[in-house]
Formats: C-alpha cells, structure tokens, sequence
C-alpha cells in the first residue's frame, strides 16, 4: 500500500510541475509574474518538485534560485520578464538565440544550415501525433507548431495526470498504458532537448528568473524515464 500510494504522489508531482512549467515557459503574464514576486512560485517549485521524487537538495536549490525576485514589484518584474523571454526566444529576422520549438532547436543545435522548419516537420508530426493518439489537440495548432516547450510541458502534465488517476483507481493496466506514453514521448521528445534548451537559458539569462525556473526544469526532467 505505500508503495502504491508514493507511486500515486510520485505521479501527481511530475503532472503538477510540468503544469508550472507550462505556465513558466509560455509568454509571462500578470499572475505568474505575481506568483514569483509573491514568493509562490518558489514555494511550488519545491514543493511539486519533491512530491515528483526530486532530491531535497536540488529541490531547495531551484526554488532559492528564485528568491531573489521575492517581494520585487510585480508590475516591473512582469516587464522585465516579457523583455527577457522576447529577446530570448521570439527575437525576429534568424536571429533567435534559443528557439522554443523541438525541432528548429535541434535544427540549430545540428548544425544545419537551412532555415529550421517550423511546421510539418518530421518531428513535429510526430508530436501531434502522440498528443492525437492520447486524446489531445495542441492550442492554436493551426497558427503555431505544436512542439513549443510549454506545449511538450503540457502535454506531459496531461499524461501524468491520467496515469496517477489510474493509480489511484487501482487501474494497473490503464496506469501502464499512461505511463509508457510518457516514457515515449520523454525519450522520443521531451528528454531529446529540453535539458539542452533549459542548459542554454541558464546560459544566456543567469540573472532572470528563467534562470532558476530552468534550474527547475532540469532538476525535474532527470527523474523522467
């Protein structure tokens, strides 16, 4: 029985940090720049952090990172938040540092020389494909690839979410058939090259909040299968 119910909360904390992690890495808005000036964010990164089976020590450690933006205007930081994740990941003209999208980052990190392929990629069919076969369909898919890290992030939440129902159910092979689409989909996509995207922003942003959210990230993507 506690094996059964750590394996329930191991779940519910990987769906509750990659649905903060979805909010982390999507355009910033008022609220989350709240959550990070109030002090919440912190507190939710550890927290879900340590329920997904994250060591203490590196839970403590993503959270701190944030620490420095407590008690920051809101206001100003949701600005500065904006400018850095703009300049990061949306700056025009060829010449963005580090693409939000699976497959022109790994475009890039290949080396190849053409313009990376936003859409109907090889990789990006077969995200939506995955999302299809689960049940979901990407937002704004028709407008926007579906591979953008917060989406990846979202769609783990999703599938981790359906697996601790299962768990909690007593549904042994339903929760095997949740947990194999995500360890498919962590090592076909997700574990492909967020480490990598998450390394390069603590790289190019160390003194933003991105920093210490993608300090999070890592911490969490090396508990996934």
């Amino acid at each position: 029985m506690r094996m059964e119910l750590e394996s329930v909360r191991r779940a519910i904390g990987v769906a509750d940090a990659c649905e903060l992690l979805d909010c982390a890495f999507a355009f910033p808005d008022a609220a989350f720049a709240e959550g990070v000036a109030s002090g919440a964010v912190a507190s939710d990164v550890r927290s879900c952090l340590a329920d997904a089976g994250v060591p203490e020590g590196d839970a403590a450690a993503a959270a701190a990172a944030l620490a420095p933006w407590e008690g920051a205007d809101a206001a100003g930081l949701l600005a500065a938040m904006r400018r850095t994740y703009s300049l990061l990941y949306l700056a025009p003209g060829g010449h963005t540092p580090i693409f939000p999208y699976e497959s022109a980052f790994l475009h890039v990190q290949r080396g190849l020389s053409k313009a990376p392929a936003l859409f109907r990629s090889r990789v990006t069919l077969d995200v939506e494909r995955q999302m299809r076969e689960a049940g979901v369909r990407a937002k704004d898919d028709r407008v926007e690839p579906c591979d953008r890290v917060f989406e990846e992030f979202e769609f783990l939440s999703y599938l981790y979410a359906h697996q601790a129902e299962a768990l909690r159910c007593g549904d042994d092979g339903e929760a095997a058939v949740w947990g194999e689409r995500a360890q498919r989909f962590v090592q076909e996509h997700a574990g492909a090259w967020m480490p990598a995207f998450m390394e390069r922003t603590i790289e190019l942003a160390p003194d933003s909040p991105y920093a210490g959210l993608a300090q999070a990230a890592l911490a969490l993507l090396r508990q996934l299968p």
